[in-house]
């Protein structure tokens, strides 16, 4: 048995942003944090060729500036140690990354734009690969979560190379997308019904001869990205995008921005359920950039089909499938030779799955209808990401998002993220923040700041005990 304060599984944006801040906050003397980050496949993977849900060649739709520390505002939740903790993480962003490899220049000179999904994921690789203070990474799959016998701990099956591995913490993060969510379908049909949960690699199989009108369901950036893809191998097949909304494209606004760098700008938690959801479906959900939407404009062989695909049957005589929509007008209907299913994930089943069942019930007895409850219902968060009423604490920053801000689903505020993550396990945190037990370590010796100049690490603890914590009111900007 492995202890550790915190594990967190999945080396994505989320997770290499958590992981680097709590090497900068241990250098710093304001820990002590042990951190473990588990990834089954490899750093940033699901950015690189062949394993997300994109070609990873597409752009992002934001500038690489928004890295790992964004939006630097750590002394929201450290106090006065914030500009030291903003500064010690400035060695990890974009800018420090382009001219470690000698291209900071050339990016500058090209306008600083947005860049591939793969070279943010090489960026990501890079800050991982210096995460070492405190930092354990572990090479495997998380199969299994439980509670400890006196269900204040999390404790992780990981089985990996060697072997199944078991390990213990006092805070748990789950920050990989999810699951794909299905589409119902008939037994018949399951072979001609393809997703982009694999990355590229099966889409590219299909054969040309009788695939020359495909079907690709869903309205969000995997959809949009499954769309230029298959057309780049299918110049001439119809494809019919079916999307509950139609997409729209956003140029950038600094009012929203702002929304999604600090939440607490508007007070985002105190606006209702309905203007939150709309401002995330304007601003977020299926909002692309102007240049990629408008590559369909005068593509003939691509329209699209407002509704929601309810099943997918076997086409007559074994041919093709046939896909049912319904919508305002109406069910309807349509042929087509494949189905691509691109609807999106859900990080709950994921973590439903995941689950141990003694651990899931005890959930589901804190948190009435988690998994039960309407589709649309808002589910309660605190600060920190973790999911309310839940102790020992579950971090879920996706769908902390609807109650926290848009900006922990996406790149819109990666430090913020970890800022609120790992706030409770500080240095100068509560007892019951850190949840600590008698039989816990102390807070650690008083000493020196790890980087000459610094603060000793009691007058850190009265800073950070100056900053947010939380339930405290958002500061006004």
């Amino acid at each position: 048995m492995v202890d550790t304060d915190l594990l967190v599984v999945g080396a994505g944006a989320k997770g290499v942003a958590i992981a680097i801040k709590a090497h900068v906050l241990n250098s710093l003397g304001l820990g002590p944090i042990d951190l473990t980050i588990v990834e089954e496949i490899g750093p940033a993977a699901a950015w690189m060729d062949g394993n997300g849900v994109t070609s990873s060649r597409e752009v992002l739709a934001i500038s690489p500036s928004k890295d790992i520390g964004f939006p630097y505002r750590s002394a929201d939740a450290f106090g006065a140690a914030g500009e030291e903790v903003d500064r010690a993480a400035l060695a990890f962003s974009w800018q420090q990354f382009l001219v470690s490899v000698g291209r900071y220049a050339r990016w500058v000179d090209a306008g600083s734009p947005p860049v591939q999904r793969r070279e943010y994921g090489r960026y990501l690789a890079w800050v991982l690969s210096r995460a070492t203070d405190g930092i354990r990474q572990v090479h495997g799959r998380a199969v299994r979560l439980s509670l400890s016998e006196r269900a204040d701990r999390w404790v992780i099956d990981v089985t990996g190379p060697a072997g199944t591995r078991r390990y213990r913490c006092r805070a748990f993060a789950l920050t990989g997308p999810g699951i794909l969510r299905s589409i119902p379908h008939d037994p018949e049909a399951a072979p001609r019904l393809l997703d982009c949960d694999r990355g590229r690699v099966k889409l590219a199989r299909v054969p040309v001869q009788g695939s020359s009108d495909i079907a690709i369901v869903g309205g969000g950036e995997s959809a949009l990205s499954c769309v230029e893809f298959v057309r780049s191998l299918r110049p001439d097949a119809r494809l019919t995008i079916y999307t509950p909304g139609l997409p729209m494209s956003r140029i950038e606004s600094f009012l929203e921005n702002r929304v999604f760098s600090n939440p607490d700008t508007v007070d985002w938690a105190s606006l209702s359920v309905a203007v939150r959801r709309d401002f995330i479906a304007r601003s977020d959900r299926g909002v692309f950039g102007p240049d990629r939407v408008s590559a369909l404009g005068y593509d003939e062989q691509s329209h699209f089909v407002p509704g929601r695909v309810t099943h997918v049957a076997r086409g007559p005589r074994g041919r093709g499938v046939n896909v049912s929509s319904v919508s305002r007008a109406g069910v309807r209907k349509a042929p087509h030779d494949y189905v691509i299913n691109c609807t999106g994930f859900d990080p709950l089943e994921q973590l439903r799955v995941l689950l141990a069942p003694e651990a899931r019930v005890e959930i589901q007895r804190r948190v009435a209808g988690l998994w039960e409850g309407p589709s649309e219902r808002e589910i309660a968060f605190g600060r920190s990401l973790e999911l309310a009423g839940m102790h020992p604490r579950l971090h879920l920053p996706g769908p902390a998002a609807l109650s926290q801000g848009p900006g922990f689903a996406n790149l819109g505020s990666l430090g913020l993220l970890a800022d609120r993550v790992l706030g409770p396990l500080c240095l100068g945190a509560s007892e019951d923040d850190r949840g600590l037990g008698d039989d816990d370590r102390g807070l650690g010796e008083l000493g020196d700041l790890a980087r000459a100049g610094g603060a000793p690490r009691e007058d850190h603890a009265r800073l950070i005990a100056g900053g947010e914590r939380d339930g405290a009111s958002p500061r006004a900007l």
